[in-house]
């Protein structure tokens, strides 16, 4: 049985690529070394790009074999730069035609016309475009996998995907993490004595990070905010700026610092640091995943996130995590304090935590993907 995995990998820099690279690592630990179809020009215009990229993946795969494919819509090209994820279309009917091979489709986001017409106008239309590229990845993969039972429950309800074609493995949740210190590393981060709060991810616009820098107005002074992550598309370099701004007009200077990208090596002295981590996300797109979220939930940080369905969810049926209502600066104000000072609240997060981590760590997502190949040949 081979295995060929079509995504982003390192060195390119985004939450997939990173993901696919954890999965390749956990598969490897139970036997399985995928080879790397790599999605090298993501937001490429040319549809000859992606169908040089399914030849590489049908090149000597036959029916014993399993063509994995990450999709994201920002991964599969633009129609005349403006249509993302079309040439998803061109690069599974090929598969179609010139593979024997079981196409699986492992699903990262899947939208609701509910959180659509939240977005207006142009979520509607986004929303119709998305589900005329549906009957594509309905019809030509094998298998499909969700991360979360409200991913299936929207791909029944809303796509009319077949059930006995869905698999729901977790996103996975490190758990190799390297446990320090606190008081230590609050101290090499130059933050002694002081609540930290962190904000960690790429600058997106669609975070709220204004919101936070009001609450923090409002928090005592011994609480202090970091924000770890770069720009990762030049239209959103206003994003960067705009916080910039907030942070003068609040006169918050001494309590807030932007840290841009964070390596690796250093990740682990301001993970242990932290005190709460947030995800400010504003806008509803029906279920997806945070690479972010499973990092700070591997190092059993308290999380707070906003009130989307996706994350209430996941409170829901996890309990590992605490949301707030993402138009309320009061809400968001008190769930801060809450936990950062209320113990059994604190201590019932980190519990559910723990045992989320058990069932979605990345050696059982290694497991479980292993078992699913194997089950498409029984």
């Amino acid at each position: 049985m081979k295995i060929k995995l079509v995504t982003t990998y390192p060195p390119t820099r985004c939450g997939v690529a990173e993901h696919s690279e954890r999965l390749i690592n956990s598969l490897k630990k139970v036997g399985i070394k995928p080879e790397i179809v790599d999605i090298k020009k993501p937001h490429s215009m040319n549809p000859f790009y992606f169908i040089g990229l399914a030849k590489e993946a049908a090149k000597d795969t036959s029916k014993d074999d399993i063509i994995h494919v990450q999709f994201h819509l920002s991964l599969f090209g633009r129609l005349f730069g403006i249509f993302p994820g079309f040439y998803i279309t061109v690069f599974l009917m090929w598969l179609r035609l010139f593979s024997k091979a079981k196409v699986v489709i492992v699903m990262f986001d899947s939208s609701t016309k509910s959180s659509a017409k939240s977005l207006g106008i142009k979520g509607i239309i986004f929303f119709y475009y998305y589900r005329m590229l549906a009957p594509f990845l309905k019809y030509f993969s094998y298998r499909m996998i969700f991360h979360s039972e409200y991913g299936k429950k929207i791909a029944l309800k809303e796509w009319k995907f077949n059930k006995d074609k869905i698999n729901i493995i977790p996103f996975g949740i490190p758990s190799n993490m390297q446990k320090l210190n606190k008081k230590r590393c609050k101290n090499k981060l130059g933050y002694p004595n002081k609540k930290i709060l962190l904000v960690l991810g790429y600058i997106k616009e669609g975070r709220n990070y204004e919101m936070i820098l009001e609450s923090l107005k409002k928090l005592d002074t011994n609480v202090v905010l970091l924000i770890a992550g770069e720009v990762q598309l030049k239209k959103h370099q206003i994003v960067y700026n705009n916080i910039l701004k907030k942070i003068q007009e609040l006169k918050l200077n001494k309590r807030v610092k932007m840290l841009g990208y964070v390596e690796d090596k250093d990740m682990p002295v301001l993970l242990n640091a932290i005190d709460i981590g947030i995800i400010p996300y504003k806008k509803e797109f029906g279920d997806w995943y945070s690479a972010t979220l499973s990092t700070q939930l591997a190092y059993n940080i308290p999380i707070l996130t906003t009130n989307l369905d996706t994350f209430e969810n996941l409170k829901k049926q996890k309990k590992c995590i605490e949301t707030y209502d993402r138009n309320n600066l009061t809400d968001l104000t008190e769930k801060i304090k809450s936990l950062l000072y209320n113990k059994s609240k604190i201590n019932n997060l980190k519990t559910h935590s723990k045992r989320y981590l058990k069932e979605a760590n990345w050696d059982s997502v290694g497991k479980k993907t292993k078992n699913l190949y194997l089950s498409l040949f029984k």
